[in-house]
């Protein structure tokens, strides 16, 4: 038992996203079964969670047409899954289980709507991850109904995390004593373990969740934890590639990238790997894949310390395409470092990500470029701390632009290559677009600017045409994970 490699194999909402789809997992975890140790992460079924919240939400209000139409929808969805996988007498059990979370959402939405107040974020945590549950809980027992050994474990029971509910930080010690407990002996026995994903538990077992698309997190946080060798995240794309399909059609699916690579795109807006699911994997050093549960036969893209250097200095070119531009400035006779050490405190408590921020001493000006969807909190946020300055007309009127995009072109390669900047921007000119705002980390991995939000798929495609021409077929075929997987049914 212990000659074979341990896997953590993550599947994320749309992979479970109906019966057929729970049918494709359980082909590629029993194939995978045969050859490999496998521990299985679950998804919430593709728009649960976003249900689960506006339930929530609803019930805080006190909208009780809106409150029970979206339990109805929450309890209909699972029970016509459970009616298109199972067989009696295992459908009467699933249907139970399913009614007992269904009332453990609605006493809550009953108590949410009495007290009519803000839900506290612990409470918050003991339901969000509800959906994740009933799919873990659902796919071992259809791995059960089709003969394989496999059994469903809470995600309470196996991660240990610190008490910051709606964000926990994982305790990688105490959870890897959990693992122990949990899933080792589980292995030991042949049986494959299946664990809801994006939850866990403090020390004292009150439950936790990660942060949205926290699933990928809980599957690194368990190969970190459990001693894996590879951790698989299986999505809707064949892995990570040069750049979006939908913008770019001959984009390519890149065979290696590395963790940095990773986490840069991923905060940019590319999908590949939840930002944080990448640092246990990179300490711990084991590999992580990129792979399509609707397309198992796709190699996939394999994140690693030791990526090779692809043919262009350039990997992948994304997009955030709807962001804001907050420009401030202030009186010229006003030394503004005080004032933007200020900001820059407050949105690190409030966790406020900055893609990137410009500024212009001349000017006395500070140009943040945001996620469009904080940008509201980060006005207040600018009304409230500088309201003394704002009155004395020290500081003028913020300036916002919501008609931006954000355009990143990254690559590990492009460190110590001249003429990237040229190329990048010669190209955006030949667009005829003008760039509102542009940085380059420190660490040169990546070159962001803002142009308007109406061109940013133009100048997407012309960046990607400048660096990647046919890209599909300037990629090397991709290394394949060591253990095959079968097709199944597609």
């Amino acid at each position: 038992m212990y000659g074979k490699r341990l896997v953590v194999m993550k599947f994320g909402g749309t992979s479970v996203g109906n019966a057929e789809r729970f049918r494709q997992c359980a082909t590629i975890i029993g194939e995978a079964a045969k050859h490999d140790r496998i521990v299985v992460v679950v998804s919430a079924m593709a728009g649960v969670t976003d249900l689960i919240f506006k339930t929530i939400e609803a019930a805080r209000h006190s909208d009780g047409s809106a409150t029970e139409a979206h339990l109805q929808r929450f309890e209909r969805v699972h029970h016509e899954l459970a009616e298109n996988l199972f067989e009696n007498p295992r459908l009467s059990a699933a249907n139970d289980y399913i009614a007992e979370v269904v009332a453990q959402l609605k006493t809550a939405c009953t108590a949410l709507s009495a007290l009519r107040s803000d839900i506290s974020a612990q409470t918050s945590d003991s339901l969000v991850a509800l959906g994740e549950r009933i799919s873990a809980w659902t796919l071992a027992g259809y791995l059960q109904q089709m003969g394989s050994q496999a059994e469903f474990v809470r995600a309470e029971n196996v991660i240990v995390t610190d008490s910051n509910f709606g964000n926990a930080a994982p305790d990688i010690e105490a959870t890897r004593t959990q693992c122990k407990l949990s899933l080792v002996p589980l292995l030991e026995r042949g049986i494959v373990p299946v664990v809801a994903g994006y939850s866990g538990a403090n020390s004292q077992g009150k439950s936790t969740t990660l942060g949205r698309g926290g699933s990928d997190y809980s599957a690194t946080i368990i190969g970190a934890a459990a001693g894996a060798d590879e951790v698989w995240i299986w999505t809707d794309v064949d892995g990570v590639l040069t750049a979006d399909p939908r913008i770019c059609p001959d984009a390519a699916t890149l065979p290696e990238i590395s963790f940095e690579e990773a986490i840069e795109l991923a905060y940019y807006g590319a999908k590949v790997i939840h930002p944080k699911a990448a640092y246990p994997a990179a300490e711990a050093g084991f590999p992580v894949w990129i792979k399509n549960s609707f397309r198992p036969d796709v190699a996939g893209t394999k994140i690693t310390h030791d990526a090779r250097p692809a043919n262009s200095p350039v990997k992948s070119v994304t997009s955030v395409k709807d962001a804001t531009l907050i420009s401030l400035f202030t009186r010229r006779d006003v030394h503004p470092v005080e004032l933007w050490g200020r900001l820059f405190l407050r949105l690190g408590q409030e966790q406020i990500e900055v893609l990137f921020a410009t500024q212009s001493s001349p000017e006395h000006a500070l140009g943040l470029v945001l996620r469009k969807t904080d940008a509201a909190r980060v006005l207040q946020l600018v009304n409230s701390i500088f309201r003394i300055e704002l009155a004395q007309g020290v500081l003028l009127p913020a300036e916002v632009n919501n008609e931006i995009a954000v355009v990143a072109v990254l690559g590990e390669s492009m460190k110590g290559t001249c003429g990237i900047l040229g190329r990048v921007f010669s190209a955006v000119a030949r667009c005829d677009v003008s760039v509102i705002a542009v940085a380059q980390g420190a660490s040169e991995l990546s070159i962001c600017f803002a142009v308007s939000a109406a061109r940013s798929a133009d100048v997407v495609r012309a960046v990607h045409d400048e660096f990647c021409p046919s890209a599909g077929a300037n990629i090397p075929v991709c290394l394949r994970p060591s253990a095959t997987v079968a097709t199944g049914a597609q």
